[in-house]
């Protein structure tokens, strides 16, 4: 029986996983296997938050099937928020709603939101956050 080839991934150093930078974020969204329109959208989005946040918005973050390049039709657009400062999720929760949903509902697609803090998102080691800065694309 075959053995699997090993995850390119866990040969890798810890800098060389950090998100791809921004100036490569469309060579990044292409290799990963993200739709024009999936890439039209959060452009769109990120547009939005940037001027709903100014320089609040630290990062967007694509993880899920979107960022892995496995999403199938129906998939959902997993989208963690990076907030400077503290965050209360139902607070931007209830702030980002209305944008998401007209996003979503003219492009057909819907997009998920998670809101974390710049410190919870660099050191805080739950399996949600891991798997971010693991497989996570920036946006």
């Amino acid at each position: 029986m075959k053995r699997p080839a090993a995850n390119p991934r866990s040969t890798r150093s810890p800098a060389s996983r950090a998100l791809p930078k921004t100036s490569s974020r469309a060579a990044a969204a292409k290799s990963r296997g993200q739709t024009a329109a999936v890439r039209q959208l959060l452009s769109r989005f990120h547009r939005q938050l940037e001027r709903l946040y100014g320089a609040r918005l630290l990062k967007l973050v694509l993880y899920g099937s979107q960022a892995r390049g496995n999403a199938v039709d129906g998939s959902d657009i997993d989208v963690l928020v990076v907030l400077k400062g503290a965050v209360a999720p139902a607070r931007e929760i209830a702030r980002v709603s209305p944008i998401a949903a007209a996003l979503s509902l003219d492009a057909c697609m819907t997009l998920s939101c998670h809101f974390v803090s710049e410190r919870r998102f660099q050191s805080e080691q739950s399996p949600l956050l891991m798997n971010v800065r693991r497989e996570g694309v920036a946006v």
